[in-house]
């Protein structure tokens, strides 16, 4: 009470209260006619775009000559005030993880700006057992832990990859392996069907073989054969064009690109550089007759229940010259795996180097088979009197799921035979032998390999297989592997 007698004596608290009052009164009446005049207006638009046939629930009016054909859309009355702010992008997953805009996340789709995250990596236990060549390991390494980032931007016809490389064999460092854009040029100015005609710029995958297309994360092996790796283009700074040829029943997809030389992907670039003056060049097309080959993948998750069968052949050339040595470096013999520089004597400065691939698969009801055979000629030796030095090799491999689509057993021969290794005098050869067991918990995204391979002479000097020039015995790998 004594309170409230106070309150009521007080000339300044009451005058306070009484301004309170009106300016809610005041602020309540021109809220009233705010709500009455985006009526008002909502309504005269509602009127003058009716030749517009706008939606149900909203109104739809054409800007002004800044943005012909452009239209404006309001909400309906009821809709207008309190409306949630929308996001101009949506995030989710798709096989990555995906921000995309501004149109939402639809599954297997891709929006015109799009941003794709992915991520896999390869711990492995490598032991080996070996009679000569390099020193015996037992360890584990981190062989491949990759992040890419990928997508779209501007359209959807124009595309980037770029991704990051870390393995325990380089220590801490993490490397920049591909970085490219890739532009379907058919599809975006000439009206063509998606993946006819594209180009692309950057580092990547030089196209020649079938083994250097797989990505690392499809083996059925914990890694490539040794065939495949002695005639490897690898990597490369390059411009390339891809599409698809429709002509005929079969189409028949291509790649083409003009790259810095062999191996070269790693290189150092510029005046500081030890790359030579001139580019190497290689084209690949393959083709899969039925269509049903299903994913890029050789294992037979589809389990056909007719025979479906694949194709395909590449070509590569280059010129090494002595002034670029990371090239001129480049090429190891049969079989000893040394590098054909070091038998060159010393007035050797240029050699020229051909390679040719052809490759058949197939699956039919969990069974899989894959053949590579790669041909080398090496000539125009500058700086001696040497002949055409000729190798030749292939790697043949068999793969059966005896659960479906989660645990198959593997097979695999590679072999490697030529005279690079005596400069041209007599053959040599070199084969390792392989079997691999593969659990599937999730597909590719995470599987367990266990693999043992016999070796008979090395060709390659590789940290990604362990296997050193002149390695004799046994390589046994076990690898976990996990990717999103």
């Amino acid at each position: 009470m004594i309170f409230r007698r106070t309150l009521l004596q007080s000339p300044l608290l009451i005058a306070l209260a009484c301004s309170l009052f009106v300016s809610a009164a005041k602020s309540h009446a021109q809220n009233q006619t705010i709500s009455s005049e985006q009526n008002a207006l909502i309504e005269n638009l509602q009127f003058e775009s009716t030749a517009h046939q706008p939606p149900t629930d909203g109104i739809s009016t054409q800007l002004g000559n800044d943005s012909p054909g452009e239209e404006l859309v309001l909400e309906s009355p009821s809709n207008f005030l309190n409306q949630p702010t929308t996001t101009p992008f949506s995030a989710g997953y798709d096989n990555a993880f995906v921000i995309s805009g501004p149109t939402p996340i639809t599954v297997g789709k891709q929006d015109d700006y799009q941003l794709r995250i992915n991520g896999w990596a390869q711990l492995r236990h490598t032991a080996t057992n070996k009679s000569s060549g390099s020193e015996d390991l037992n360890q584990f390494q981190l062989k491949r832990a990759r992040i890419i980032f990928s997508g779209s931007t501007f359209t959807r016809d124009l595309e980037y990859h770029i991704q990051l490389d870390g393995r325990s064999t380089s220590g801490d460092i993490v490397r920049l392996l591909d970085y490219y854009l890739a532009y379907d040029v058919g599809h975006h100015d000439l009206n063509l069907e998606n993946g006819v005609l594209g180009l692309r710029a950057g580092r990547f995958k030089t196209p020649f073989t079938l083994a250097r297309a797989l990505s690392g994360r499809e083996f059925e092996f914990a890694d490539r054969s040794m065939a495949s790796t002695f005639f490897d283009v690898n990597r490369s700074l390059a411009v390339g064009a891809f599409g698809r040829l429709d002509r005929g029943s079969v189409p028949v997809n291509w790649e083409a690109a003009v790259f810095n030389g062999l191996v070269t992907g790693g290189a150092e670039t510029g005046s500081s550089g030890k790359l030579d003056t001139n580019f190497g060049y290689s084209a690949r097309l393959f083709a899969n007759p039925d269509g049903a080959w299903g994913t890029m993948e050789l294992a037979d998750w589809e389990w056909h229940a007719q025979p479906t069968t694949r194709f395909g052949v590449g070509v590569a050339h280059a010129t090494n010259n002595k002034k670029g040595m990371t090239e001129f470096d480049s090429i190891r013999v049969v079989d000893s795996g040394e590098q054909l520089s070091h038998l060159f004597p010393a007035t050797v400065t240029q050699y020229d180097v051909n390679l040719y691939s052809i490759d058949g698969g197939f699956k039919f009801r969990g069974w899989s088979g894959t053949m590579e055979y790669y041909f080398r000629t090496i000539q125009g030796i500058q700086g001696a009197d040497f002949p055409d030095f000729f190798d030749h090799g292939f790697w043949l491999q068999l793969g059966k799921f005896v659960v479906p689509q989660k645990f198959e057993l593997a097979a695999r021969w590679s072999r490697v035979e030529g005279n690079s290794g005596t400069l041209g005098v007599t053959d040599q050869s070199s084969e390792e032998i392989a079997a691999a067991a593969i659990y599937y918990f999730r597909k590719q995204n995470a599987k367990f390999t266990i693999d043992a391979t016999h070796l008979n002479g090395a060709t390659i000097n590789s940290q990604s297989l362990d296997i050193s020039p002149g390695d004799v015995g046994w390589l046994f790998r076990s690898q976990i592997q996990f990717a999103f």
